[in-house]
């Protein structure tokens, strides 16, 4: 009888071990920067589209990560030399591409040509866009190195997102392109403007997949686990959900 209660009690602690060792998370550090909408703080909180996102997936795993604000220089610099690193919403560049490894995309957007609302202004082609009078665009970053090597001449350059926008409401220039489509959104609320009041071209400058990077040393067990966590959510609508409540 003893032998048989200690071999039961074996057994429930090998399972017990079992259990807890196939839900347990890895040691991870999950990073991100001050980039509204996507990720930012505010009142001391981080959210954002990409925040929620990656919110998301924690849940589907069932784990507890909490995500930290760091600025953008220093996080990529932690991706590169520490362990147990991932980091949002990176562009997945060539340059990058062989240095990490990748999980997403976790937002699929686009940058397009955007003028205000009821400007009968016609633009169709990246072509028409080179011939309007001036665009405005932030001042540096991927969009504007874009629009230089595409050969634009009619730039109005700006030092912030929001001044574009009002240049082109104010009809200082004749069109805008610095923003995804949660971007425009996501300035016209925190200036109090009309959510309406900008209307997007057909014309696209340049598409926009941010994406999760991992330092190497991250087990593609972990990857698999975090990309089938993202597939989910997408499948489910609750990604959907979540974007459509910053396009308001």
């Amino acid at each position: 009888m003893c032998k048989k209660i200690l071999v039961v009690i074996l057994i429930s602690m090998i399972i017990g071990v079992t259990q807890v060792t196939a839900h347990s998370q890895p040691p991870l550090k999950i990073l991100t920067e001050e980039w509204p909408p996507y990720n930012y703080k505010e009142n001391g909180v981080i959210k954002g589209f990409s925040v929620e996102i990656i919110e998301a997936i924690i849940k589907q795993l069932n784990h507890d990560y909490k995500i930290q604000l760091l600025p953008g220089a220093r996080g990529e610099r932690m991706l590169r030399t520490e362990k147990n690193i991932m980091a949002f919403s990176l562009f997945r560049t060539k340059k990058r591409e062989n240095k990490f490894k990748w999980i997403g995309p976790i937002s699929d957007d686009a940058v397009y040509f955007y003028k205000k609302k009821g400007n009968p202004l016609k633009v169709k082609t990246i072509e028409d866009a080179k011939k309007v009078n001036l665009i405005t665009s932030f001042h540096k970053g991927l969009v504007y190195d874009m629009l230089i090597e595409n050969g634009f001449t009619n730039l109005s350059p700006v030092s912030n997102h929001l001044s574009s926008i009002k240049k082109v409401l104010k009809g200082r220039v004749s069109l805008g392109v610095n923003l995804t489509p949660l971007g425009i959104k996501y300035y016209l609320r925190k200036a109090q403007l009309p959510q309406d009041s900008i209307e997007l071209t057909p014309v696209k400058l340049v598409d926009f997949p941010l994406y999760i990077a991992c330092s190497k040393d991250i087990s593609d067990e972990t990857i698999n686990q975090w990309q089938k966590a993202l597939n989910e959510i997408k499948s489910s609508g609750e990604y959907d959900k979540i974007y459509n409540k910053y396009m308001k």
